[in-house]
């Protein structure tokens, strides 16, 4: 019976022992519980894989969808995101009389305003930075970068700006014709007088540099057109000349940061026949390595990488005739006549290497022209038309007010329309 009671307490204590600790063989061998492991670890680098393909896919979907909606997609109405006038500078300061014309022109993050009686910088709120005074009777405006000069036009006075405001004042001792300016603030000006013609530089402070060209009409000829290059070491031109009693056409580049070996510093001519004998009314340099002119007959790219040897590298000539141009950093577009199909006009845009963009033909009494990023804005006095680089129509659209000039908006979606007494931001929709 002792053995009995001692069997009974050794099975009880057994009972005990295996709920308290599993037998050895409840658990997994070592091997085992590797093999679990690795199998679930690579459960779990699947599950996340096809989470990542299932967002990937989804991002790629969104960026096509909106790729597509920013080729193709289509405007007819718009909603207004800001608007601002022009009686007060948004600070209760009453802006200058203005006079009856106004204009602009894209600068820095906004627009400058220019009348016969002063100028202002707008940011892209259209918010007044500043304000400047002045009398002229024709101004123009010359803009590269953050500098802008302006001149008036068979006058005598220039003031040189940035986006802080007035630098400088030139004043020449000839007439202006025409202003162009660098992206840091040296001003080229195209002045005359009875018997010879003048390209004279400035500093941005207003003080003249000692460098200029003059020519003769009997000998290089007239210039009808210059461009600085954003550096300001650069400068093309073009000139009329008389060669047996005919009007000649040539284009001159000369470069201002190679020394002074060569009292003009000319690094490259290109006469009649490199012209196709074409007569080039507009220069411009698009950058530091690229430049176009044009011409009655077309464009024409040249490549200044080698800033000694300027080089052609793309001559474009049109059958129709060149009704308006535009132009900037990095397309240089023209409309022509269309002598194909029921619409009037084509439109022709191009690289800064000369390699085309797209053409179409389109049916719009236009008076501006305008390129700004990778939008091509055509606009009259109460609408306008929009084109992207693709070709697609992005805007066809109306307005209550005057119109002077549109450009693209500060986000994507955007347009800036701009009028004598307003500013409107608007967003396409």
């Amino acid at each position: 019976m002792g053995n009995n009671h001692s069997m009974s307490r050794e099975n009880k204590k057994n009972q005990l022992r295996k709920q308290v600790v599993p037998a050895a063989a409840a658990y997994p061998k070592d091997e085992d519980s590797e093999e679990i492991l690795r199998k679930a670890h690579q459960r779990t680098i699947k599950r996340r894989l096809r989470i990542a393909m299932i967002i990937g896919i989804l991002a790629a979907l969104a960026a096509a969808g909106l790729f597509y909606y920013d080729r193709y997609q289509s405007f007819a109405d718009y909603q207004v995101v800001w608007e601002s006038g022009f009686t007060e500078d948004g600070q209760g300061e009453s802006i200058a009389a203005e006079g009856n014309f106004c204009g602009f022109v894209d600068f820095a993050d906004g627009v400058i305003k220019y009348t016969k009686d002063g100028a202002s910088y707008l940011d892209a709120r259209g918010k007044a930075v500043w304000i400047l005074s002045y009398e002229m009777k024709n101004p123009i405006v010359a803009v590269n970068g953050d500098y802008a000069a302006i001149g008036d036009r068979q006058g005598n006075s220039i003031y040189i700006c940035d986006k802080n405001g007035q630098q400088g004042q030139a004043a020449t001792s000839l007439p202006v014709l025409a202003l162009s300016i660098s992206a840091k603030g040296v001003t080229a000006a195209v002045e005359e007088d009875s018997r010879a013609s003048y390209i004279y530089l400035y500093k941005k402070d207003g003080n003249p540099l000692d460098i200029y060209v003059k020519s003769l009409l009997s000998g290089d000829g007239y210039p009808v057109d210059v461009s600085l290059s954003p550096s300001g070491t650069q400068w093309i031109t073009s000139f009329m000349y008389l060669e047996d009693g005919m009007i000649r056409n040539k284009v001159v580049f000369y470069n201002f940061g190679l020394g002074k070996n060569d009292p003009k510093r000319v690094v490259g001519v290109f006469m009649p026949q490199d012209l196709a004998d074409a007569m080039a009314g507009r220069v411009h340099f698009m950058d530091d390595s690229h430049a176009v002119i044009f011409t009655d007959k077309g464009l024409q790219f040249f490549s200044t990488r080698i800033e000694t040897s300027p080089e052609s590298k793309a001559q474009i000539l049109l059958n129709e005739n060149i009704r308006s141009i535009s132009y900037s950093d990095q397309y240089a577009a023209v409309i022509t006549d269309n002598s194909e199909g029921s619409d009037p006009y084509r439109l022709h845009v191009y690289r800064s290497d000369g390699s085309q963009v797209f053409e179409r033909a389109f049916t719009y009494q236009y008076s501006g022209f305008d390129i700004d990023g990778d939008l091509v804005l055509l606009y009259n006095d109460n609408s306008c038309r929009v084109y992207n680089m693709a070709g697609t129509e992005k805007f066809n659209g109306t307005f209550d007010f005057s119109v002077s000039k549109i450009s693209a908006g500060s986000l994507p979606g955007t347009l800036l329309v701009m009028g004598p007494q307003k500013i409107q931001e608007i967003r396409m929709r």
